[in-house]
């Protein structure tokens, strides 16, 4: 996994973008605007993280587990099965 911190676009990323050999999923994602030598500069700050395949899939895989686990929990509390 990689992070990159402060990435800048001028058109707004897509939240999740799958490629060949990787995932990268945008967060924090702001509009700014910036004058540098009297030109607005206009567009999209964020954070992106890069996983391969295999990592993503595996965090993938630990969210789906910690999710039935929450939904076992709650079926308990709820007197549900």
């Amino acid at each position: 996994m990689k992070v990159y911190q402060k990435l800048r676009s001028s058109v707004r990323p897509q939240d999740i973008e799958i490629t060949a050999n990787s995932v990268i999923i945008a967060s924090d994602i702001t509009a700014y605007e910036e004058t540098i030598d009297g030109h607005v500069l206009s567009g999209f700050e964020y954070k992106g993280t890069e996983y391969t395949k295999d990592e993503y899939l595996l965090l993938q895989n630990q969210q789906i587990a910690s999710l039935a686990q929450e939904l076992a929990a709650a079926k308990i509390l709820l007197g549900v099965e």
